[in-house]
């Protein structure tokens, strides 16, 4: 029996958010002690896994800032979910390789699973000054740019929903007695969904997602932003609406299966309602600078510009690759309309590269 069978067990039946961080972050059992999550060959890809031009553009930006706030001697640069670290490895070769640079910088990088450390360290053992923390709030005190690529849609959520005018939690039970486990509808009193009003509409909402640790991470990223001096910018799936809509999925071999089936081995996913993250940094003075596609904020960076300099220097081979990889990132078939970014600074601040 493993554990989540175990606990369902004992309790008859236990919520989804419950599920999800045991199918995902279990030690023993968790799908992120897998080797083969990324790229072609895994489940799923990221955009620095397409190409690192993806990271120089970050790379652009984070220099941009720093250029913005008076160039101080030393800054930190703080990754959220790093997973293989390659993303943060290509940005600081691409940091390095800009002259007018001069800034002295920690990397911090905040991870959960014990194993993807381990690729971490593995992967970045040639670079000095890279700090892993388990607590974000244990940074110094020196101006901080905190990055987050697929971070938030790894958060197991709670699920809600509306069937004549009652409202239930999502949870997990065995099925008919047997050892197949399913969905079961726990009834919750209607008040305990107010709570979600501030983010959702919850009278017309027949569905409500929540990540239920979201408000603890914006809560000290917002403390970050205010005493470093920080900025937070993101890349994310998801959707601005105050009505909620059902959009956990499980993804293995870069395609949706059946979570119940798969949960053993598939990556578990939701789409985040951005009035959540916008509506808890508001509360914390914490203003929005933008939310725009994937595709919009890579051209304002100027990833066309540079990808012709690429090519007029490479072989045919290696541009068309580079073409292809391009127009994985900004097609708005492709990732270019699917992700957006987002970026999160202090009122004051008028750095708005990337979002008009």
């Amino acid at each position: 029996m493993n554990p989540i069978e175990k606990l369902i067990n004992k309790k008859k039946f236990i919520p989804l958010n419950q599920f999800i961080n045991i199918a995902l972050y279990h030690k023993k059992f968790g799908y992120y002690k897998n080797n083969k999550i990324f790229g072609r060959d895994g489940d799923f890809i990221t955009s620095p896994m397409i190409s690192s031009i993806f990271s120089e553009m970050i790379s652009i930006w984070i220099v941009s800032y720093w250029i913005y706030i008076k160039k101080p001697k030393k800054i930190n640069i703080l990754e959220l979910g790093p997973g293989t670290g390659l993303m943060i490895k290509q940005i600081i070769n691409s940091i390095q390789k800009i002259k007018t640079f001069d800034a002295t910088f920690t990397i911090y990088l905040h991870e959960k699973s014990e194993n993807l450390i381990k690729v971490q360290k593995y992967n970045l053992r040639d670079f000095k000054n890279i700090i892993w923390i388990k607590n974000i709030n244990k940074i110094n005190q020196d101006t901080t740019i905190i990055l987050a690529n697929e971070f938030f849609d790894a958060f197991p959520i709670k699920q809600f929903y509306k069937e004549n005018n009652n409202w239930f939690e999502q949870c997990i039970a065995f099925k008919n007695g047997n050892k197949k486990i399913t969905y079961y509808k726990n009834k919750i009193n209607n008040n305990s969904i107010k709570k979600y009003s501030k983010f959702y509409n919850i009278h017309k909402s027949e569905i409500i997602e929540y990540p239920i640790k979201i408000e603890t991470y914006l809560n000290s990223i917002s403390k970050i932003i205010k005493k470093n001096n920080g900025i937070f910018l993101m890349f994310d799936y998801g959707y601005c609406n105050a009505i909620g809509k059902n959009t956990i999925r499980a993804i293995k071999k870069h395609r949706v299966v059946d979570l119940l089936k798969e949960y053993n081995d598939c990556d578990i996913t939701f789409d985040i309602n951005f009035n959540i993250l916008k509506s808890i940094f508001k509360k914390n003075n914490i203003q929005n600078i933008g939310i725009v596609t994937q595709n919009f904020f890579l051209q304002k960076l100027g990833i066309m510009e540079r990808a012709d300099q690429i090519i007029k220097k490479q072989d045919l081979i290696t541009s068309k690759d580079l073409i292809l990889s391009i127009n994985k990132l900004v097609n708005p078939k492709e990732m270019g309309e699917a992700f957006y970014a987002l970026a999160f600074s202090n009122k004051n601040c008028k750095f708005n590269l990337g979002f008009i």
